[in-house]
C-alpha cells in the first residue's frame, strides 16, 4: 500500500467514524491529515524528479562516454587506472592514457 493509499485510507477511516471535526481534537485530526496528504502529494513529485534526474544522468554518462571514445579512441588502456590503489595518486600525466609517459612507462 502506497503512501497516499494510506493517507486516503485514513481520510476514508474518519469519515466513516463520523469524526467531529468541530471539537478541538476533531480539528486537531484533521490538520495532521490534510498535513499528511500534502506531504504525500509532495514527496510524489520529489520521486518523479529524482527519477528525471536519474534519466538524465544516464543520458549524459552515455554522451561523455562517445566523447571519451571519439577523444582517446579505442586503444586507451581503460584498465589502467586499476594498477593504482584508491589510496595512491595516480600520476597526472597518465590521465587520458597519453602514449610514451616516461612517469609510468605506459608505451602504448
Amino acid at each position: 500500500m502506497t503512501t497516499s493509499e494510506k493517507v486516503a485510507h485514513l481520510k476514508g477511516v474518519m469519515e466513516g467514524m463520523e469524526y467531529d471535526t468541530t471539537t478541538k481534537e476533531g480539528k486537531l485530526l484533521s490538520l495532521i491529515v490534510d498535513i499528511l496528504d500534502d506531504l504525500t502529494i509532495e514527496v510524489a513529485e520529489i520521486e518523479d524528479d529524482i527519477d528525471t534526474l536519474y534519466d538524465f544522468a544516464d543520458e549524459l554518462d552515455e554522451d561523455l562516454g562517445y566523447v571519451e571514445a571519439d577523444l582517446y579512441g579505442d586503444d586507451c588502456d581503460d584498465d589502467f587506472e586499476d594498477e593504482y590503489d584508491e589510496d595512491e595518486d595516480m600520476p597526472e600525466c597518465c590521465i587520458g592514457c597519453n602514449d610514451d609517459c616516461s612517469t609510468c612507462g605506459d608505451d602504448e
